[in-house]
C-alpha cells in the first residue's frame, strides 16, 4: 500500500513539473506579438489598418486561421489562430487580412507530411474605420490572440495574448499623423473599406493579392498592392490623352513636335519642358487634394472646376487657341497671345501648354482614375503624392517617347492641304471645348446646345473643306462619310444630354448638406432606399454612368420603384459645404462620379466611384444589406 501511495506521489509531482514546464514553454515564448496601428494620430472618418506582427523562433510555427489537416494527419486536432478586436464606441473594427501561409513538413504521427503554417515575420492587418462624428481624443482597442505554437515534431499549450492599441483623435482640420515605421503597410489591401461600406465584409484575400474594377468588372492580380496600384496610375495617366477634353490639345502638340524633329536640341528642350508641365500640374494637384500645402485641409479630384474664375480664365485660353488653330492669328494680336500659339515655340509656352494638357484632363478622368484616387486617399499623404506624379508620367510617356525616338515624328502625317484641315477642324473642337467649360458656369442644360452647335460646324467645316482643299476624290469622300457620322454622333449626345430621362430625380442644386441628410434620414424613415447620383457638367465619366446604367431599362425601373427615392446631387459650382463634404464622408476622398445607396436601417451607404454595370445596381438596391 505505502508502494503504491509513493508511486501516486511521484506520478502527481511528474505532473506539476510537466505543467509548470508547458506553462514556461508555451506559445507565447515561441511567438513574439505585437500590435502596430498604420497611424496613432487619425482624423474622424480616418481609415487605417493595425498590424498585428508574429515573430516566431527559428525552427517554429503557428497554426494558420483556418487549418487544413492532411488525411496522414487526420485525428489531429490543430487549434486556428484568432484575433478578436474590442473597439470603442466610434470605431469599427473590420475582417482580418490574414498572412500567406507556408507548407513545411512535420511528423507528428509518424513519417512527415506537408502543412501549412505562418512561420518568420507574418504580419496580419485590422482594417479600422473611425466615424466622421467621432469626438477628438484617446481611443483604446483590445486585441487578443489566441495562437498555438508548433516545430516539425510537437505542438506546445495554445496560449491568448492580449494587446492594446492606443489612438488619438485629432480635432477637425488636424492633419493626421505619420505611418508608424517597422511595417510594411504597403502589403495591407484597403480594398475591404469599400466591402465594410457594402455590408459585405468577405474576408480579404491574402496580402500580395490584389483587385480593382474595369468597366465594372473585378479582376485580381498576384502582385504587391502598390506595384499594381502605381502601375494602373500609370496606364491610367496614359488613357487621359484619349479622352475628348485633350484629344484636341494632342495635335497641337505634334505639329509643334514636327516643326522641331529637324533640330534635336530644339526638339529635346521644348519637349522636355512640355511633359515637366505636365507632371508638375499633377504634382501641384496631389499637394492640394492630399492637403500637404494646405494644412491638411484636402481638395476633391476636379473640384477646382466649381471655381468661376478658373473655368473663365481656362475657357479663354483654350478659345484663343482654337481661334489661333483656325488661322485668326493671321491677324495682328497681342505680343503675349502669341505665347501658346504652336508656331511660336517658347520655353514658357511649352511648359504652359504641358499645365493647360494635364488641366483639361480632369473633368475626363479614365475608368480606372476613380479606383486609383479612392485608393490614394488610403494611404498616406506622401504615398498619395507618388500616385498622382506616376498619373503625370503616364500622361507625357507618349510624348517623351516621341522625344527620344524622334524617327516616329517622321511617320505622322505631314503639314499640307490635309493637316490644314485638320488643325481648323481640330480649332473648332477647342472652341466647342472652351464653350463647354463656360457651360460650367450654370447647372441649366440649354448651353449643352452651343457645344453640340460648334462641334457639328466642325463636321459641316471639314465637309466643306474636303472638297475645296483636298485633291483626292477618295480622301473627300472618306472625310465626308466621317464627319456625318461626327454630326449623327453629336446631335445624340447633345439630346442625351439635355435630358433626364422618366426618372422623377428629387435635385439639389448649391443646397446645404443638411438639406441633404434630413432628406436621406426621413426617407429611410419611412423604409424607402436612397439612390444619389453625385454629378456635375464637367464630370464627363457621370454623364456616361447616367446614361448607360441609371438611365438604362434597368436602372429606370431600378429607380422607379415606389420604394426608391432618386436624388440627384450637382455640384457644377457647388461650395465645399454644398455636397463635396458628403462626398469625401461618403467614398474616402474618392471624388466624382459617385453613386451612393442609402437603405433603411444600414450603417453605412454602398456606392460605386467609377463604372458598374445595371446588375450591380439591382443587388445595391434591392437585395438589402446586413444589420448594423
Amino acid at each position: 500500500m505505502r508502494q503504491m501511495l509513493q508511486l501516486l506521489a511521484t506520478v502527481l509531482a511528474l505532473s506539476l513539473v510537466c505543467g509548470q514546464s508547458l506553462a514556461q514553454f508555451g506559445s507565447a515564448s515561441k511567438v513574439q506579438l505585437t500590435a502596430v496601428p498604420q497611424r496613432s494620430l487619425v482624423s474622424p472618418g480616418d481609415q487605417l489598418a493595425i498590424a498585428v506582427v508574429f515573430e516566431h523562433a527559428k525552427g517554429w510555427h503557428t497554426q494558420t486561421n483556418d487549418p487544413k489537416v492532411p488525411e496522414a494527419l487526420k485525428d489531429l486536432a490543430p487549434l486556428p489562430t484568432t484575433i478578436t478586436v474590442t473597439a470603442p464606441p466610434g470605431v469599427r473594427a473590420g475582417p482580418i487580412q490574414w498572412p500567406h501561409a507556408e507548407k513545411i513538413k512535420v511528423g507528428f504521427l509518424g513519417d512527415p507530411v506537408e502543412m501549412d503554417f505562418f512561420t518568420g515575420r507574418a504580419v496580419a492587418f485590422i482594417p479600422v474605420q473611425v466615424t466622421a462624428s467621432q469626438s477628438p481624443g484617446p481611443a483604446l482597442l483590445h486585441i487578443a490572440v489566441s495562437i498555438q505554437a508548433c516545430d516539425d515534431r510537437v505542438c506546445v499549450q495554445p496560449e491568448t495574448v492580449d494587446l492594446e492599441v492606443a489612438l488619438q483623435v485629432a480635432t477637425t482640420g488636424q492633419a493626421a499623423g505619420p505611418v508608424n515605421p517597422g511595417v510594411d503597410f504597403a502589403a495591407f489591401d484597403p480594398s475591404v473599406f469599400s466591402r465594410m461600406n457594402a455590408g459585405t465584409t468577405v474576408p480579404a484575400a491574402a496580402p500580395a493579392r490584389s483587385s480593382f474594377d474595369f468597366f465594372g468588372y473585378r479582376f485580381s492580380l498576384e502582385r504587391d498592392q502598390t506595384v499594381l496600384i502605381l502601375a494602373i496610375a500609370l496606364l491610367a495617366g496614359f488613357l487621359l490623352n484619349l479622352t475628348p477634353c485633350v484629344l484636341p490639345v494632342i495635335p497641337i502638340k505634334i505639329l509643334s513636335l514636327q516643326q522641331q524633329a529637324g533640330k534635336p536640341g530644339k526638339l529635346a528642350l521644348f519637349g522636355s519642358v512640355y511633359c515637366i508641365g505636365i507632371v508638375a500640374t499633377f504634382l501641384v494637384l496631389g499637394l492640394l487634394i492630399f492637403g500637404i500645402v494646405t494644412g491638411g485641409q484636402k481638395q476633391d479630384w476636379g473640384q477646382v472646376f466649381t471655381s468661376r474664375w478658373f473655368t473663365i480664365i481656362m475657357a479663354v485660353i483654350v478659345g484663343i487657341m482654337g481661334l489661333g488653330m483656325i488661322g485668326l492669328f493671321t491677324v495682328r494680336l497681342p505680343q503675349s497671345v502669341y505665347m501658346l500659339n504652336p508656331s511660336h515655340d517658347t520655353v514658357l509656352g511649352n511648359f504652359l501648354l504641358g499645365v493647360l494638357t494635364a488641366v483639361l484632363s480632369t473633368p475626363c478622368t479614365g475608368p480606372l482614375l476613380g479606383a486609383t484616387i479612392a485608393w490614394a486617399a488610403t494611404q498616406p499623404p506622401w504615398m498619395g503624392l507618388v500616385t498622382f506624379v506616376v498619373m503625370g508620367a503616364g500622361m507625357a510617356f507618349p510624348y517623351a517617347l516621341l522625344i527620344a525616338f524622334p524617327k516616329f515624328i517622321d511617320r505622322m502625317p505631314k503639314a499640307g492641304p490635309g493637316g490644314e484641315l485638320l488643325k481648323q477642324v481640330l480649332g473648332l473642337l477647342m472652341i466647342a471645348v472652351a464653350a463647354f467649360l463656360l457651360s460650367n458656369l450654370t447647372s441649366e442644360s440649354w448651353p449643352w446646345y452651343a457645344v453640340g452647335g460648334i462641334a457639328v460646324l466642325a463636321g459641316l467645316w471639314a465637309i466643306v473643306g474636303a472638297w475645296r482643299m483636298l485633291r483626292s476624290r477618295q480622301a473627300g469622300v472618306l472625310v465626308t462619310v466621317l464627319a456625318l457620322a461626327w454630326i449623327g454622333g453629336v446631335a445624340w449626345t447633345t439630346r442625351s444630354l439635355t435630358s433626364e430621362g422618366p426618372v422623377s430625380w428629387v435635385r439639389f442644386v448649391n443646397a446645404p448638406e443638411s438639406d441633404v441628410r434630413q432628406r436621406i434620414a426621413a426617407a429611410n424613415k419611412s423604409g424607402k432606399t436612397v439612390v444619389i447620383d453625385f454629378t456635375a457638367k464637367w464630370c464627363t465619366n457621370c454623364h456616361v454612368i447616367e446614361k448607360n446604367v441609371l438611365l438604362s431599362a434597368a436602372g429606370i425601373e431600378i429607380l422607379s420603384a415606389p420604394t426608391v427615392v432618386p436624388m440627384k446631387i450637382d455640384l457644377t459650382s457647388a461650395g465645399p459645404d454644398q455636397g463635396w463634404g458628403l462626398v469625401r464622408e461618403i467614398s474616402g476622398g474618392g471624388g466624382i462620379p459617385l453613386i451612393a445607396i442609402f437603405r433603411p436601417g444600414a450603417e453605412k451607404p454602398v456606392f460605386f466611384n467609377s463604372f458598374f454595370k445595371p446588375s450591380d445596381l439591382a443587388a445595391a438596391v434591392r437585395e438589402g444589406l446586413p444589420p448594423a
